[in-house]
C-alpha cells in the first residue's frame, strides 16, 4: 500500500472518530452474541457521485482500537477479514456506515446514530480520496447478529436518494449478509 493512500486511510479514520462522541473506556472484546434469525442475502444498490452502485459483499468489523463497529458495503466480491483494509483503499467506491462506539446492537430495531460515508478512491495515489458524509437520515436494521468466528450479519440499510453539497447524487437501499471480523485478533 502507498504512503499517500495510508495517510488518506488514516486521514478519513481520524476524521470519522474525532466526529463521535468520545468514550472513556475502551472494550477488551465485542461480547460473544447470536442473537435473531434471518435469511437475507446481499443485494440492492443505489448510487454514489451520481453513478449507479451494485453491493457485492458487506463486511462488518469491530475495531478495539478506536472503539468502533462499522458495516462496509463493497463492489468488489472477494473480501476476507484479512483482506478488509486493502480492499477498502483500492480504486472504487464503497459505502461506511458507522454503527455505533458501543458494543452492543439491537435486532429488529432500527439503529440510532448510523452514519454514512460515501467514499471515492481514485486511482491516482496524489488524488486523495473523496468523502461524502451524512450524519443523520440513514436506516440501519439488523435482523440476526453471530459475533462467533465466521459469522454473519444480516439486516437492511437504506438512505434516501438526494443531491448532497458536491452537486452529485447519493443514496442507497438493499440488503446484507455481512461476514463478522474482530479487526483486532
Amino acid at each position: 500500500m502507498s504512503v499517500v493512500r495510508r495517510v488518506v486511510l488514516a486521514a478519513f479514520i481520524v476524521l470519522v472518530v474525532a466526529a463521535l462522541p468520545a468514550y472513556a473506556h475502551l472494550q477488551n472484546a465485542f461480547p460473544r452474541v447470536r442473537m435473531g434469525a434471518s435469511i437475507l442475502a446481499t443485494s440492492g444498490g443505489g448510487f454514489v457521485a451520481g453513478k449507479a452502485y451494485t453491493t457485492r459483499a458487506a463486511v462488518v468489523a469491530w475495531d478495539r482500537r478506536f472503539n468502533s463497529l462499522t458495516l462496509y458495503l463493497l463492489w468488489r466480491k472477494r473480501v476476507t477479514c484479512g483482506t478488509l483494509r486493502s480492499v477498502i483503499t483500492k480504486p472504487g467506491n464503497l459505502i461506511q456506515v458507522h454503527v455505533t462506539d458501543n458494543p452492543r446492537v439491537h435486532v429488529g430495531w432500527l439503529m440510532p446514530e448510523a452514519q454514512v460515508a460515501f467514499l471515492t478512491v481514485f486511482r491516482d495515489p496524489r488524488r486523495p480520496t473523496h468523502i461524502a458524509g451524512l450524519k443523520s437520515g440513514a436506516q440501519l436494521t439488523f435482523t440476526s447478529v453471530d459475533t462467533y468466528p465466521g459469522g454473519i450479519w444480516r439486516g437492511t440499510f437504506k438512505v434516501p436518494t438526494r443531491a448532497y453539497g458536491d452537486g452529485k447524487v447519493y443514496g442507497y437501499n438493499g440488503t446484507f449478509a455481512a461476514k463478522w471480523c474482530d479487526l483486532n485478533r
